[in-house]
């Protein structure tokens, strides 16, 4: 890869994780207002409107921008029939929400869920009618114009949903805002660009036989991701579902919008080397290292305080649902290394094994869930925590086959972190350190407390043995230009 490239690939990494940051740091921000302004059953019709939208936006997805992005001989029939495929498959999808809008309503006790679903399915329409530019753009490395794009679509967004919140309190301003959101991006797509799409399905089956995987692998990713929230919503009621729903997703919003962005490089540095066994096996072995690394104390932190986490921040109203913070706490840490191994695997060319590991493992997290769940939400989150260890821990049984990256020796580097966590929540704790004050207050002493012990251990061991241990030396030169590409990164902006 030449230099102009790479800086290509730099430089549009460092805008794609902003415009990540940005509508994630805001939606945070977005969610922490609803949660003060609105009720638990208010987030539960939400919660069900949204992964209704979900389900059906999943089985429409046909993966025109993989295809375009993938494809090297590029002309406007492809970007014509990339748009018309996903209008018809997303108009379809409309119109059996339109028809089954009643019977899910129904079937969830939740009478609410007719009109909302209805009119939130308006959404799939308008983002089939974004101008395929966009796609365009992504082939390109070409994002300036997408994140101002971006900027501006969730700024309105946010002022419309937040408004209507604050006016008329109910599930309606968070429909409103999806919706404003969806029909300022597909609009302002056709203001960056000059290109307007024609209906064409002249490539159809070329497409289709590069999407249809797709959309099957996207649809088993549904079912293990929102399998919990289904059964949730069928065994409890739409105040539980609302705080089941809104917890779990504040969790995993780090994860979604930092972690997972930041760990994709490493997926470049294994391929790197998949023909050099030892190299891979390292490499591998410091991929996931690095990761445990951010990942270990965050965990640590949720489960030492998730009750005082969520009363701070979002409202004495949803403290009842506070313990399911520590659950969760488990399903954050292994939702980022899931999503590295799964990374690691279509790396070193095993996307099948990896395919046939997400249908068995949903099958199976979808069959004990049905099993074991009981009337207690609290036990539902700890079943679908450990759930979701166990089968983190089978694919990473399944990666040292492939890779021999040395379980044993990951899990022994490991050691001194958790040492140091464990440490950090017991500095933190210190009887008579910390005041008896407010809330945010308390919540910030531990924090600071926690994090910055945790840190002055990291740096300290590393400063003693990283000229005995290659990984640890390693690692230190990764962060240092990890500094180097993040000040890149805001010139680049």
């Amino acid at each position: 890869m030449n230099s102009s490239v790479s800086q290509g690939v730099v430089q549009s990494s460092a805008i794609l994780l902003t415009i990540q940051l940005f509508q994630k740091s805001l939606g945070f921000i977005s969610t922490l207002i609803l949660a003060r302004l609105l009720v638990p059953e208010h987030f539960g019709i939400v919660a069900m409107v949204m992964i209704c939208l979900m389900l059906f936006e999943n089985i429409a997805d046909a993966g025109n921008q993989h295809y375009i992005i993938q494809k090297q001989q590029l002309d406007d029939e492809d970007l014509h029939t990339a748009w018309s495929l996903e209008l018809l498959t997303k108009l379809l999808m409309f119109g059996l929400i339109l028809l089954l809008s009643p019977l899910l309503a129904s079937f969830f006790s939740m009478p609410e869920l007719t009109s909302a679903l209805m009119i939130a399915s308006l959404v799939l329409p308008i983002k089939a009618l974004q101008n395929p530019a966009l796609m365009l753009f992504a082939k390109q490395l070409n994002y300036r114009p997408v994140f101002r794009l971006s900027l501006l679509q969730k700024l309105l967004s946010f002022i419309v949903t937040i408004g209507l919140a604050y006016l008329y309190p109910s599930h309606w301003p968070v429909i409103i805002g999806a919706l404003v959101s969806a029909l300022s991006f597909t609009l302002g797509s056709y203001a960056i660009s000059h290109f307007r799409p024609r209906f064409s399905l002249a490539r159809f089956w070329q497409q289709w036989g590069f999407s249809k995987w797709l959309m099957l692998r996207g649809l088993i990713g549904f079912a293990r991701y929102q399998a919990d929230n289904l059964i949730v919503s069928k065994r409890f009621s739409t105040a539980d579902l609302g705080g089941y729903h809104l917890l779990r997703e504040l969790t995993l919003l780090p994860a979604i919008a930092v972690i997972v962005p930041c760990s994709q490089p490493l997926q470049a540095a294994i391929a790197d080397q998949r023909d050099k066994a030892d190299l891979l096996s390292y490499r591998t072995r410091m991929s996931l290292l690095l990761l445990l690394l951010v990942l270990i104390p965050i965990t640590t932190f949720l489960l030492a305080y998730p009750s005082l986490i969520v009363t701070t921040l979002l409202g004495a109203q949803w403290s009842e649902y506070g313990v399911l913070l520590a659950p969760f706490a488990l399903f954050f840490i292994t939702f980022c290394i899931f999503d590295l191994i799964s990374n690691a695997f279509l790396a070193i060319g095993k996307s099948r094994l990896l395919f046939w590991f997400d249908v068995v493992s949903t099958l199976v997290v979808i069959a004990v869930l049905l099993w074991l769940v009981t009337g207690s939400l609290l036990e539902m989150a700890w079943l679908r925590g450990w759930l979701s260890v166990l089968t983190t821990l089978a694919l990473l049984g399944l990666l040292q086959q492939a890779t021999r990256f040395n379980l044993l020796r990951l899990l022994w580097l490991c050691l001194p972190y958790l040492l140091f966590a464990v440490l950090a929540y017991l500095l933190s704790q210190a009887p008579g350190l910390l005041p008896d004050t407010a809330p945010l207050w308390l919540l910030l002493s531990h924090a600071v407390l926690f994090f910055s012990s945790y840190s002055l251990c990291c740096l300290l061991y590393t400063w003693l043995v990283k000229h005995r241990v290659p990984e640890l030396q390693h690692q230190t030169e990764v962060v240092m230009q990890l500094s180097q590409k993040l000040r890149k990164a805001r010139q680049a902006l």
